[in-house]
């Protein structure tokens, strides 16, 4: 079962990304609006997958992305970004986004990110 957190300070923001999951993923660890509480959960639950949005509540997005990938670089992680795919890119590199996902994700960028996940997770499990 595929574990999630979601990190935000925008109330309801991934509210439809959400509908989106399949039914076994594990949704339970909830949104947290704070980096403090998602580094909380990272460092005593299994978590799978942390999905960031536009910011980490207390901090930017990249600032906590940075943070969890040098004590946490085995987890998946996604976020929210208005840049470019090429600025992105740039602005990111090196810190183990597996996914840009745009403002306001929807139920198809779920889908989307459930199909690269499943295509990591088999990567590691061969």
């Amino acid at each position: 079962m595929t574990r999630i957190l979601f990190v935000t300070g925008e109330p309801g923001e991934f509210d439809t990304f959400i509908t989106g999951l399949p039914q076994g993923w594990d949704t339970s660890l909830g949104v947290v609006n704070t980096a403090a509480k998602a580094f909380e959960i990272v460092a005593a639950e299994k978590v799978d997958v942390v999905v960031v949005g536009k910011t980490a509540g207390d901090q930017t997005s990249l600032d906590f992305v940075k943070k969890l990938m040098k004590h946490h670089p085995l987890v998946n992680c996604a976020m929210v970004s208005s840049l470019s795919h090429d600025d992105f890119h740039e602005a990111t590199e090196g810190y183990g986004l597996f996914m840009q996902l745009t403002e306001k994700p929807d139920v198809d960028q779920a889908h989307k990110m459930v199909e690269i996940l499943n295509s990591i997770m088999g990567l590691m499990n061969s």
